[in-house]
């Protein structure tokens, strides 16, 4: 029976997987409702009824049966009391006597949280960005706590099971990819690996070896050439940008350049596309939403903890509260731009968070080919419209961008090597297709010495790889 090696690439905003055997690596379709089959959207639907959906059919879902249906929301007791202590002073009325008064008056609140009524179910995405948060415990779905690892399993599944089916038989091992840096902090990267390894557990993998993703992707790259070269590899995605620089000797047989290579440094930071998705939204549709109006007769500035909740939209719906409504509505009236204010309302109400965030990564994707490209949002109840063209777009990400370059000079410090000492730089994840970032990698190390690998699937081949040799 042929022995099949498996690697898992969990990405944040698309994940991929490949088999190889002695000779041969083989993608996995994992989404056939996918635009690329090998891609999987790394998106996890739980209806009402618990069912579970994964990939491009979660994003319909979702849209279908949430975008324009009115929500309602109720504060709900958690039965908890919560003791507080003031010492603030009373209102000094006819009764008030300094002598009488405790200055540690003891009292206890009820504490309450806001739900949503009658969701006919929960979008999750970017999971993997959220694997270092320590105070994600748990989130409750529709009655039923769920902890981050089993959420990630089920996207995690969907892959096991393509290995399985190719592979004829159950695969327990696999060689899973992660950043360098899952986070800047070390007991966060810890935490991230530790809760990456469960979900692969819950998952059906009884045996785990985590391998960086940018080297991963070196040894995709190394498979095809048998040449002695220093090499760069760039891979930002969705949530990490990461980079490696390996040493391969001349060797006939794959076997023997990967034993005679030499990992000259790696480097990473949690900073990549999701970023450049989010300064859109705030550079070219919060200002249509109102977030440098100003209310009311003292014209105090729009509070931007709005804006930050429209951010995380997958929460969007705890704004939808009456008080918070009528707020936004006499807020509206006595505004100097009513017009944005109304529309952050019917973005409100009518949970089009998920529109505004598709919207600003399509805009990023299709700057990739054109120079201006327009963002719009048409919807039953809010019609938003901007344009951006590259130069702006390089303007905004800037900051994105510095962090970006500098994880890429972090690298050659590290390896001890100038630009002119690397043979080839290869570019894999989506956000380096961006001209920007292309722009800033040719003007360091030229255009004949960049070479783009698959953005999508070249670090689950590379596992695929690796894991041959690991599991043997």
């Amino acid at each position: 029976m042929t022995q099949f090696f498996c690697g898992i690439d969990f990405g944040t905003t698309n994940s991929s997987a490949a088999v190889s055997t002695a000779k041969t690596v083989h993608l996995l379709d994992l989404d056939p409702a996918n635009d690329a089959p090998v891609s999987l959207p790394s998106l996890l639907y739980i209806s009402r009824e618990g069912e579970k959906i994964v990939g491009r059919q979660a994003a319909d879902l979702f849209i279908a049966r949430n975008i324009d249906r009115e929500i309602e929301t109720a504060e709900v007791s958690l039965e908890s009391l919560i003791p507080a202590f003031t010492r603030a002073e009373p209102d000094k009325d006819e009764s008030y006597n300094p002598l009488f008064t405790d200055p540690n008056i003891v009292e206890a609140v009820d504490a309450k949280i806001t739900v949503e009524v009658g969701s006919p179910g929960r979008l999750f995405q970017s999971l993997k960005s959220l694997l270092r948060q320590s105070s994600f415990l748990y989130t409750e779905v529709f009655g039923i706590k769920y902890q981050m690892e089993a959420l990630i399993s089920y996207i995690l599944k969907v892959m096991k099971e393509a290995a399985d089916t190719h592979a004829g038989y159950p695969i327990e091992s696999a060689v899973f990819g992660r950043p360098v840096r899952f986070s800047e902090k070390e007991n966060e990267d810890q935490l991230a690996e530790r809760r990456l390894r469960t979900a692969a557990s819950l998952a059906g993998f009884k045996n785990v070896v985590f391998f960086y993703e940018p080297v991963a992707a070196c040894v995709e790259y190394a498979a095809d050439t048998r040449d002695s070269q220093k090499i760069m590899v760039v891979d930002i995605g969705g949530g990490t940008c990461d980079v490696s620089i390996m040493e391969f000797a001349a060797a006939e047989h794959l076997a023997d350049r990967l034993s005679s290579s030499r990992v000259l440094s790696v480097s990473g930071t949690p900073v990549a596309g999701d970023e450049l998705d989010k300064a859109i939204i705030r550079s070219r549709l919060f200002p249509l939403l109102g977030s440098r109006a100003h209310y009311g007769p003292s014209k105090l500035p729009m509070p931007q903890y709005i804006y930050s909740q429209v951010l995380d939209w997958q929460n969007l719906y705890k704004l939808n509260t009456e008080s918070q409504i009528n707020w936004l509505l006499a807020a509206e009236v006595s505004s100097n731009y009513p017009e944005g204010l109304k529309a952050l309302r019917m973005l409100i109400e009518n949970n089009y968070g998920y529109l505004l965030s598709k919207e600003a990564e399509a805009a990023k994707k299709r700057l990739s080919t054109e120079s201006t490209t327009s963002i719009t949002v048409d919807a039953a109840h809010l019609h938003l419209k901007d344009t951006l063209d590259r130069s702006e777009f390089i303007e905004i990400i800037e900051d994105t961008l510095d962090k970006m370059f500098g994880c890429i000079l972090e690298a050659e410090e590290k390896a001890g090597l100038r630009p002119d000492d690397l043979d080839y730089v290869l570019t894999t994840g989506g956000t380096c297709l961006i001209p920007a970032v292309y722009a800033l990698l040719e003007k360091r190390y030229g255009a004949e010495k960049l070479k783009r690998r698959h953005s999508f699937t070249s670090v689950a081949a590379g596992l695929a790889t690796v894991a041959r040799y690991v599991f043997r």
